[in-house]
């Protein structure tokens, strides 16, 4: 199977202090290789090794200038905030750094996406620790946003689940923001729908009445995005 690289057995702390000081101009001499080189709008991933420190790099210098100018900062700033949200979950990347507006670094975590698993190949336990990594990141405010894709749930080789890319993410439990901690609480029942979902490509016999109910209901967000689609 295909493994995708997004952490290192170094300490946040410990890797917060040596990236401190990284910016853009040193990326390009402390990359290791293309994890993922981002086309059009999509966003590329490094592996770098700064100051004794190995990390992963989202970076979106390479998209449209518009884009770049307009979007992708605020893209960089969403998921940032998500991710010092979750500071200390096993389940999500560290937060590093920031070389600059359009990229971060993050901890590197190896791991196989989820959707690179065929029917019965993944453990039954499995399903229960998606759950779990998923309760985690709720417990603190934070909906994902876009665990549809099972590529952005990795099962590690120690067998811990770890979810990335939080580009679409929504942090709440803010005081005195009520719309956005509404949208927060509306897209985490989206979320909760990612263990169905992952059963049913993988492991329809362990669907539940209850799985078969959250993917057979839609939500008020799923309602809505359909009638904006005119779907």
């Amino acid at each position: 199977m295909s493994q995708h690289l997004a952490g290192s057995s170094s300490s946040a702390s410990t890797c917060r202090s040596a990236l401190n000081r990284l910016r853009r101009r040193d990326l390009q001499r402390a990359t290791r290789r293309v994890i993922h080189a981002g086309r059009g709008f999509q966003s590329s991933v490094y592996e770098i090794e700064y100051n004794g420190c190995r990390a992963a790099v989202k970076d979106f210098s390479q998209t449209p200038i518009w884009f770049r100018r307009l979007i992708a900062p605020l893209l960089v700033s969403r998921e940032v905030a998500a991710l010092k949200r979750l500071d200390g979950l096993s389940c999500v990347p560290a937060f590093y750094a920031c070389p600059d507006r359009l990229s971060f670094a993050m901890e590197l975590i190896e791991g196989t996406p989820l959707d690179t698993f065929s029917l019965g190949e993944l453990a039954p336990e499995v399903f229960a620790r998606v759950q779990a990594a998923i309760d985690a990141i709720h417990g603190r405010g934070v909906s994902h946003g876009d665990l549809k894709r099972r590529s952005n749930l990795l099962l590690t080789p120690r067998g811990d689940i770890v979810l990335i890319d939080f580009a679409a993410a929504i942090v709440g439990a803010r005081r005195g923001r009520f719309l956005l901690n509404w949208l927060q609480r509306e897209s985490a029942q989206v979320d909760d729908k990612s263990v169905p979902r992952l059963k049913k490509f993988v492991a329809p016999e362990l669907l539940t009445e209850e799985d078969k109910h959250k993917l057979d209901t839609p939500t008020k967000l799923e309602k809505w995005a359909r009638k904006l689609l005119n779907r």
